[in-house]
């Protein structure tokens, strides 16, 4: 796991949180087998959290990249 962010800081607990919950919602919506509406309300979720690491340097990778 991380333990900086992309301007080399030590990671808060939130900023911790945070991350694992982006990288649990890329895990997820990079499934096959899920049902439309979940498919599509999690690629919605991963955008909004997205915004959030965005925001706080935790990560820099284009959404587009991963069909969303």
């Amino acid at each position: 796991m991380i333990q900086t962010d992309l301007l080399g800081a030590p990671l808060t607990e939130p900023e911790k949180k945070i991350l694992q919950l982006y990288q649990t919602l890329k895990e997820l919506t990079a499934r096959k087998d899920l049902p439309p509406c979940a498919s599509c309300n999690l690629r919605k979720a991963l955008a909004s959290l997205w915004q959030v690491t965005n925001d706080l340097n935790l990560q820099f990778e284009q959404l587009y990249d991963l069909g969303v």
